[in-house]
């Protein structure tokens, strides 16, 4: 019994258990993990780790990793003159830091590949926290305490156990996926009832959950991503309509009968139509157009923030700066004040890795989509790895989508969790193919 506790999967799947609960603890707990991670597997598994088979998408990553490398180099040493920064030195040592999540990704796809992972254990406590997080914020919701006493303090949103950060609904859509697929494909239960009953339960906690915090592009992504389960599990079809129709009910009535509600999604409505109203208006005229919000100031400052530097960028972590740099007269009338990042990762790597690293970017994700797309239409794959592959996969597109706001490309939550996802994603794939050849 001793042996089994300490043994060399247990520790890794408990190490990789904990990711959830330190995106909820914070940025160093979450760094501690993931270093924890790949240190343990280095030392558990030694050159092991390097002898599994690369195919096309890897060598595609690393090179784009190595291009972030030189271009930090080139754009620290040539490109980068802000004397008001903090570090003159803080594209290199940013783009250096970077190279970790390459080593995140590699790992994870060697305990992929050789079959370390318990998804069992994985989908059941990826889900569970998900589910928590949602049913504190119903609490919080209704209460005006979560399960812990914090209170909600902005009167658009609730952050539940996220405390002063309002991050807790692009939480819930990144994990919750995890919960109805655990219980679908491992939980055994045999009553058709109770399990749709269950389903049902863990699908509105859910999508409630979201709607509570009040973050509204997750919230259009957890739609999307249920939209994605109806279009590939048919068991689940009734299920994910009766659940959408209960939803439309009750979000309905709120709309009705709650001003908090009606005005923070009003608000939304009405600054995606000028969103989309600006980019028909800028694309029928030769004329710059005037931005209507926000929201698009944000596209603007990314967009004006590349043209200065569109072939290499301005490197990791310069937007800022580089924004800065725009003549004053222009950044007054069309961006305003600068932020940390453009909102939308497409727009980030423009802006710091220029066309060439866009051009990377789209090229691996597409690859991977189109692989998957095929993947999941494709015969010949084992039915367990194909139960397992859909929902990394369905958050693999949730994540890529282009035309939504985002947080920030080089961070290490979304660094962190992006690279998890595409090592799952890439790495089940090519396990099918060694499972197949196996059987052969």
């Amino acid at each position: 019994m001793f042996s089994i506790f300490f043994s060399k999967n247990y520790i890794i799947n408990f190490i990789i258990l904990l990711v959830p609960i330190s995106y909820i603890i914070g940025n160093l707990a979450l760094n501690l993990n993931i270093f924890l991670i790949i240190i343990l597997t280095f030392l558990l598994f030694r050159r092991d780790v390097f002898h599994i088979k690369y195919g096309l998408t890897d060598k595609l990553i690393l090179i784009l990793f190595l291009y972030i490398l030189i271009n930090g180099f080139f754009n620290n040493l040539l490109n980068f003159d802000f004397p008001d920064a903090p570090n003159q030195n803080i594209v290199l040592i940013k783009s250096f830091l970077f190279l970790r999540f390459l080593v995140l990704y590699f790992v994870v796809r060697y305990l992929v590949c050789k079959e370390i992972i318990n998804y069992k254990l994985l989908f059941f406590v990826y889900g569970l926290f998900a589910f928590f997080v949602s049913f504190d914020l119903i609490i919080q919701y209704i209460f005006g305490k979560n399960l812990f006493g914090m209170e909600g303090v902005d009167g658009r949103r609730l952050s539940g156990v996220f405390g002063d950060e309002y991050i807790a609904g692009g939480f819930i859509q990144k994990f919750f996926i995890f919960l109805p697929y655990g219980v679908l494909f491992f939980s055994g239960v045999k009553n058709n009832f109770f399990l749709h009953l269950l389903l049902l339960f863990i699908f509105a906690i859910s999508l409630f959950g979201v709607l509570a915090s009040g973050n509204r592009i997750p919230l259009l992504f957890t739609i999307f991503a249920l939209s994605l389960i109806f279009i590939y599990e048919k068991k689940l079809r009734k299920l994910i309509g009766v659940t959408s129709l209960i939803f439309l009910l009750i979000f309905s009535f709120l709309l009705k009968t709650n001003d908090r509600t009606y005005n923070h999604f009003s608000a939304f409505k009405l600054k995606s139509f000028e969103f989309i109203s600006y980019f028909h208006e800028s694309l029928s005229t030769s004329e710059k157009v005037l931005p209507k919000n926000v929201y698009v100031k944000e596209f603007v400052s990314g967009i004006l923030t590349w043209e200065q530097n569109k072939v290499f960028g301005g490197g990791v972590k310069s937007f800022f700066f580089n924004c800065e740099s725009i003549e004053k007269d222009i950044k007054k009338e069309y961006i305003g004040s600068c932020n940390t990042h453009p909102h939308n990762y497409y727009l980030e790597i423009a802006t710091s890795l220029g066309i060439i690293g866009l051009f990377l970017s789209i090229v691996i994700f597409l690859i991977i989509l189109i692989k998957s797309i095929i993947f999941t239409l494709y015969s010949n794959v084992v039915p367990e790895i194909k139960n397992i592959f859909v929902p990394f996969f369905i958050i693999f597109v949730s994540e890529i989508f282009p035309l939504k706001t985002t947080g920030s490309f080089f961070t290490s939550q979304t660094g962190n969790f992006l690279f998890i996802i595409l090592a799952f994603v890439v790495g089940l794939m090519e396990l099918n193919k060694t499972r197949n050849n196996y059987e052969k």
